[in-house]
C-alpha cells in the first residue's frame, strides 16, 4: 500500500502543479483579448460545466475498467488543452481549451480519492484522503509562483511550460503508478444520462444531500477565489502576475498545513462532524474580514484563515462519503465532484456579474451567504440525528 500511495501523491502533485501554473493567469490572460469581468467568469464556468457533465461518467468508467487508464486519458487531454491555450489567437479558442481541460480533469480528484478508498481501511481513509487533497494544495503552492514568474516571458510560454509538466506526469503514471482495483465492476451502466441532472436531483434528496451541498458551497468559495482575487488584488493592492502567484502560493501552503498536519489531529480529537463545523466557521470568518482591510498583510491573514477552514472541510466530507457509500467508490465520488463542478459554474458566473454591478468586494459577501446556508443545513441534520 505504501508504494501505491506515494506514487499517487506524486501523480496528483504533478497534475495540479501544471494546473496551478496557469489558473491565476487566466483572468489576466483573458483581458489581453478584451474580455470583460463577465467573460472571465464565463470562461471559468465553461471549464466547470465540462467537469459537471463528465465526472460521473469517468467515475463509473474507472469502477469498470480501472483507475489508471482513466488517469492516463485525463492527463493526455490536459496536455493538449495547455498547448491549445498557448497557441490561442482569440478568446473563442481560449474557451475551447478550457472546455477540453475541464473534460480532462473531471476524473482526477474523484478517481484519486477512489484510489485511496481502494487501498485503505475506513479508519484510515479521512487522513489519507486529506493527504491527497494536501497534494493538490501543494501543487497550488508551487504552481502559481512558477506560472507568475514564467508569465514574465509571455503567457504562451507559461502555458507551454504547463503542457510540458503534464507530459512528464503522463510518463510517471504510465510507468510507475500501479492499478488499485482488485475487483472491477462487472459491467458499465450509466443511469444518469448525459446531463446528469437526474442523479443531481436524487443526490440532493438522498442520505448524502447535505454533504453534497457542502461540497457545492466549498467549490463556490474556491471559484470566487479564483476569479475575484486576481482582479481584487490588482485593483486594490496593485499586485501583478508575480505577486498574485506568490499570494496563491501562500494560500497553498496554508491548505497543505491544514490537510497534512492539522486535519489528522482534529479528526482524532473531535471527530469528523465537529471538524466540518470548524472548517465552515473558519471559512466564513476569513471571508467576512478579508475584504474590509486596505492593508495587504491583513488581507493575507484573514484569507489564509478561510483557506485553513477550507482545508479541513473538503477532505473530511469526501472521506465520510467514501465510507458511507454502497456503490462503487468512483461512482459516488464522481457524483460528489459533479456538485463541486456546479459550484464552480455558479461561482465564476455570479462573481463576474456581481463585480460588474456591485464592485470587487461583493463576491466575498455572496460566498458567505452560501456558506451560511450550508452551515445551517448541516447543523439541522446533525441536530435531528442526536434527538
Amino acid at each position: 500500500m505504501q508504494k501505491k500511495i506515494i506514487w499517487l501523491y506524486i501523480t496528483v502533485f504533478v497534475n495540479i502543479l501544471g494546473f496551478g501554473m496557469i489558473f491565476p493567469l487566466l483572468p489576466l490572460f483573458a483581458e489581453t483579448f478584451k474580455a470583460t469581468a463577465f467573460d472571465i467568469g464565463l470562461l471559468a464556468a465553461s471549464f466547470s460545466f465540462a467537469q459537471f457533465l463528465v465526472s460521473p461518467i469517468l467515475g463509473r468508467i474507472s469502477d469498470r475498467f480501472g483507475r489508471k487508464p482513466v488517469l492516463i486519458i485525463s492527463v493526455v487531454g490536459s496536455t493538449f488543452a495547455f498547448i491549445i491555450a498557448a497557441l490561442a489567437p482569440n478568446l473563442e479558442v481560449v474557451y475551447l481549451s478550457r472546455i477540453l481541460h475541464g473534460i480532462s480533469t473531471a476524473g482526477v480528484f474523484p478517481i484519486a480519492s477512489a484510489y485511496v478508498a481502494d487501498i485503505t481501511s475506513k479508519e484510515e481513509r479521512t487522513v489519507y484522503i486529506g493527504k491527497v487533497t494536501a497534494m493538490f494544495a501543494l501543487g497550488f503552492t508551487f504552481g502559481p509562483a512558477i506560472g507568475g514568474f514564467l508569465a514574465g516571458y509571455g503567457f504562451s510560454f507559461a502555458f507551454f511550460a504547463a503542457g510540458l509538466v503534464s507530459m512528464i506526469n503522463l510518463i510517471l503514471i504510465f510507468i510507475f503508478l500501479p492499478e488499485s482495483i482488485t475487483k472491477k465492476a462487472e459491467k458499465f451502466v450509466l443511469r444518469e444520462g448525459l446531463l446528469n441532472f437526474k442523479a443531481i436531483y436524487h443526490g440532493l434528496r438522498g442520505d448524502f444531500g447535505v454533504l453534497f451541498f457542502l461540497l457545492f458551497s466549498w467549490s463556490f468559495y474556491i471559484s470566487n477565489f479564483q476569479v475575484a482575487i486576481p482582479l481584487f488584488t490588482t485593483h486594490n493592492f496593485h499586485m501583478g502576475t508575480v505577486e498574485n502567484g506568490i499570494f496563491f502560493s501562500v494560500t497553498g501552503i496554508a491548505s497543505v498545513i491544514a490537510q497534512w498536519f492539522v486535519l489528522p489531529i482534529m479528526v482524532r480529537k473531535i471527530g469528523e462532524i465537529k471538524t466540518i463545523f470548524v472548517g465552515i466557521l473558519l471559512m466564513i470568518f476569513g471571508q467576512l474580514f478579508a475584504p474590509l482591510f486596505t492593508q495587504v498583510l491583513l488581507f493575507y491573514i484573514f484569507f489564509v484563515i478561510s483557506v485553513l477552514g477550507s482545508g479541513l472541510k473538503r477532505p473530511t466530507i469526501n472521506a465520510m462519503l467514501s465510507k458511507a457509500t454502497k456503490e462503487g467508490q468512483g461512482t459516488t465520488l464522481g457524483l460528489a465532484f459533479s456538485f463541486e463542478s456546479l459550484g464552480r459554474i455558479a461561482g465564476p458566473l455570479l462573481a463576474g456579474l456581481t463585480i460588474a454591478h456591485y464592485g470587487l468586494s461583493f463576491p466575498f459577501w455572496l460566498t458567505i451567504g452560501v456558506l451560511v446556508i450550508g452551515l445551517f443545513l448541516f447543523w439541522r441534520v446533525e441536530m435531528r440525528k442526536n434527538r
